[in-house]
Parts: structure tokens; C-alpha cells; sequence
């Protein structure tokens, strides 16, 4: 949608016709349509409110409010709670006492490194055997 703007001359031209004749007369039905309008929004219910209205719709928000913030004081007081002190809060020391930690040291100790499991599980000679079998296919594939 591209608006064409009136060049200076087009618009002083538009300015003295404006000016040295007379207005331009509504249509005759304009009143009775508008009026008829109005008359619609307000059967509708969408026509503007008055001010008394206003005031009435207001108060009643406003009473709904503090009805809320009354209720919501009223649950913090009503619901019980526990105070503080008869609380089960466990102390630092109770708390590391039933938690499994493990020193570092401690740690070391109980682990176990790659080759005391293989050779626990006498797996240690059959991995060395296993890699000079793939070793000898290795060789036999690219020697032929």
C-alpha cells in the first residue's frame, strides 16, 4: 500500500479551494445511523460504563482481594507447624557418621588395580595369548 504525497503547488491549491469554498455537506442519514449504532452497544452491553459503574466494579475487585490476603494469613496460622528445635536436624558429626566416606588412603587401599584383577581371574595369559594370535593373523594377512 503506497501513499502518493501532494507536490507543494497540489497542496496549496487544496488549501484555497478548502478555504474559499463552502464545506462539504454530510449525507442525510448520518444522524440516524450513528444514533441507530448506539443504540445497538448499549442492548449489546458494550457501550462504555459510567463512572458510578466503574466505582461499583472497583470496590468489589477490591474486596476480593482482601479476601484473599485474609484467607491466605488465616492458612499461615491455622496450618500447623513444627518450631525448629524439636526439628531432627542431625549434627555434622551424626551426619559423616552414617555417610560411607572413604579417605583417600582408604580409598587405595580397598581398590584394585587392572593387572591384580586379571590375574585373579587368570585372564592375564589369556589376553597375552589372545593378542599374539591376532598379531600372527595381522602378519599373515599382509604377507601373502
Amino acid at each position: 500500500m503506497s501513499h502518493e504525497y501532494l507536490s507543494d503547488e497540489e497542496l496549496q491549491k487544496l488549501i484555497s479551494d478548502v478555504e474559499f469554498n463552502d464545506m462539504a455537506e454530510a449525507p442525510v442519514d448520518l444522524q440516524k445511523k450513528v444514533l441507530d449504532e448506539i443504540s445497538a452497544l448499549s442492548k449489546s452491553g458494550n457501550i462504555a460504563k459510567t463512572k458510578k459503574q466503574k466505582i461499583i466494579e472497583y470496590r468489589l475487585y477490591s474486596l476480593k482481594v482482601a479476601l484473599a490476603v485474609a484467607a491466605a494469613i488465616a492458612v499461615m496460622f491455622i496450618v500447623p507447624q513444627r518450631p525448629v528445635i524439636d526439628r531432627d536436624i542431625p549434627t555434622k558429626e551424626e551426619y559423616l557418621a552414617e555417610m560411607d566416606i572413604f579417605t583417600r588412603q582408604g580409598l587405595f587401599d580397598t581398590c584394585r588395580n587392572r593387572d591384580e584383577v586379571l590375574e585373579e581371574n587368570n585372564l592375564c595369559k589369556t589376553l597375552v595369548q589372545k593378542r599374539e594370535e591376532i598379531e600372527t593373523r595381522f602378519f599373515d594377512m599382509f604377507n601373502r
